[in-house]
């Protein structure tokens, strides 16, 4: 304790009031303010433990030590996902190509006509009647990557075959409508449309749909939806986007060689976008990629960037699958999961030997037309 001192104060006035001198005895023993003088030294220990909460500068500083790392993750995912929803969305020039063949170059009488999907795009087609009384309608649904020219081949061995057929361009692509596209879901509005504009035309005969790649997938979902399908064909179809989302991605960082042959999207390699599918391998990129879709064009892709086992598994019409056996965006065992799911007893497999991804046709014509044409006859009595 500090030793006590003596202090003098002379309180004087105007009136002449004499001093009184005043003896104050204090101690120099600094007083914590927050503890009483007299409590104990557990008191004044915890007293200062309970000392006031944090300035609000080192709160604002630990705040900024969450929010930025957060705010980056989110920049990262986001820009990911704009980026890669961009390859669904919005005009791609190279989805249009150029319209220089039609159905006279084939030995075809054609008329283009127009139609609207269930949700309202504009869809560009050609009906191709048959050239004797016809046993039916073939809905001609192109791959995502091509428009209607390139189904003409098969056109003709249909028509021929007895079948009316409608050829059309798929949303985004050819002359059709359309700002956004998918791995075949938002398709299947063009092919539901179809078959209602069949409708409108007044036949009343069986239709059958036939479709490639994404045409194939969309067709799968409308027959799932539609009771006026009487048959599916569906060549190099997928069972999940994501699927081939990953075949690609693999292709354009591992396979620098390019040793899986040239397909689509495939042909195009350069260093920026194997840098782009090289950054799609962080984890919660294809959710992200689903999300901001979702937040773009209202339509929900689901984690699998459009499962086709689903809607697979309610189709009651009977259905042939086309694989080719070399076709690594859609192999094989793709189409084989989607076999076993459908629940239909009349159903085929049709696997065709060093075939690549939508080339079964070319690989194999004669056992291909054989085939499809077996099958339509035998299905649409």
């Amino acid at each position: 304790m500090a030793r006590p001192r003596r202090v003098v104060a002379a309180i004087a006035d105007s009136g002449n009031i004499p001093e009184y001198p005043v003896s104050l005895a204090y101690s120099m023993k600094q007083v914590n303010p927050v503890a009483p003088a007299d409590a104990s030294p557990g008191a004044v220990s915890a007293a200062r433990k309970s000392s006031p909460a944090t300035p609000p500068r080192a709160r604002r500083r630990r705040c900024l030590w969450f929010a930025i790392p957060l705010a980056l993750i989110v920049l990262f995912y986001g820009a990911v996902g704009y980026w890669a929803s961009s390859l669904l969305i919005g005009e791609n020039p190279s989805r249009r190509g150029i319209m220089n063949r039609g159905p006279g170059d084939y030995g075809l009488v054609g008329e283009t006509v127009s139609f609207h999907a269930i949700d309202g795009v504009s869809i560009r087609a050609w009906w191709l009647p048959a050239t004797a009384p016809a046993r039916g309608t073939v809905i001609v649904a192109p791959s995502g990557e091509y428009t209607r020219q390139v189904m003409l081949p098969r056109s003709v061995f249909l028509v021929h075959g007895g079948y009316n057929v409608l050829a059309f361009d798929l949303r985004g692509h050819g002359e059709s409508g359309g700002r956004f596209i998918s791995p075949g879901l938002v398709e299947r509005r063009d092919v539901l449309g179809a078959i209602r504009y069949v409708r409108t035309r007044g036949e009343r005969g069986p239709i059958a749909l036939f479709g490639v790649c994404t045409g194939g997938v969309a067709s799968l979902f409308a027959a799932a939806e539609s009771p006026d399908v009487r048959a599916v064909i569906s060549d190099s179809a997928f069972s999940s986007g994501y699927g081939v989302f990953r075949k690609l991605r693999d292709y354009f960082v591992r396979d620098s060689a390019g040793s899986r042959g040239q397909t689509g999207i495939a042909n195009t390699r350069n260093p920026w976008l194997r840098a782009m599918f090289s950054i799609t391998y962080a984890p919660g990129v294809v959710s992200s990629v689903a999300l901001v879709y979702y937040l773009r064009t209202g339509v929900w892709l689901g984690s699998d960037l459009v499962s086709v086992l689903s809607p697979a598994s309610r189709i009651s019409c009977p259905v042939l699958l086309i694989s080719g056996e070399a076709d690594w965006i859609a192999p094989p065992a793709d189409a084989r999961r989607l076999f076993a799911v459908i629940p239909a007893r009349s159903k085929a497999f049709l696997s065709i030997p060093h075939a690549s991804h939508d080339g079964a046709y070319s690989s194999a014509p004669q056992q291909y037309r054989s085939a499809v044409l077996g099958f339509l006859d035998s299905r649409l009595k």
